[in-house]
This record gives C-alpha cells, structure tokens and sequence, in this order.
C-alpha cells in the first residue's frame, strides 16, 4: 500500500535534530514526510540568494506534491504562513502534528 506524502512545515531556524524527530513521527503515524528544510539545506546555500529563492521554488514544487501539510511547533513563521496559504490555495489538507496523530488514533480505535 502507498503512503500519503506529508509536507513538513517547521520554523526555518528549526535545528535538524528537531526536524528528524518530527519526520520520524510522520513516518511512525504512517505517512512519507516530506521536508526540505532537512534534505535540501544539504546541498543548497542558503547564504546564497539565487540559491535561497531556488531552495523556496524547490519546496514549493514539493508541497504541491504532497496530500498534507503538517505544522510542526509552537508558533508560525511568516515562511510557515506562506507554506499554508500555498496548501490552502491548493487544497491540500492542513494539520498539525498533534491532529494527525488523534486522526489515526481514531482510525485505529473506528477500525476495531
């Protein structure tokens, strides 16, 4: 069975042990999470604006791939504001990572 890709929205300034562990939660609850600020700062400088404004355009074309976008943290960035404007226009699902561990613990407890 294919699992749902879901976007990881964090604050830019996440730290990647930080980013790690909310991929490993998306993946614990069942989805592929997606999330650039963790793969792609690997090889993009960020220091570098073409390349900043290139890493932007790379995380949007993902976004736009995936079914979810779930915001990780307490607090919302503006580059988190704009990751869900770009989903909401989109109509990709917006939860949080608190929400999509109650939908499938209810998913779970419907199924038995």
């Amino acid at each position: 069975m294919e699992k749902a890709f879901a976007y990881v929205c964090a604050a830019p300034d996440a730290a990647p042990r930080l980013l790690k562990r909310y991929c490993r939660k998306i993946y614990e609850l069942g989805y592929v999470p997606i999330c650039p600020k963790l793969s792609d700062s690997q090889y993009l400088q960020m220091e570098n604006a073409d390349e900043k404004r290139e890493f932007q355009n790379i995380s949007r074309q993902k976004l736009c791939r995936c079914r979810m976008l779930v915001v990780c943290g307490n607090e919302i960035s503006n580059s988190m504001s704009a990751e869900i404007g770009t989903a909401e226009k989109r109509n990709i699902i917006c939860t949080t990572l608190e929400g999509l561990a109650k939908i499938k613990e209810s998913d779970e407890h419907d199924g038995l």
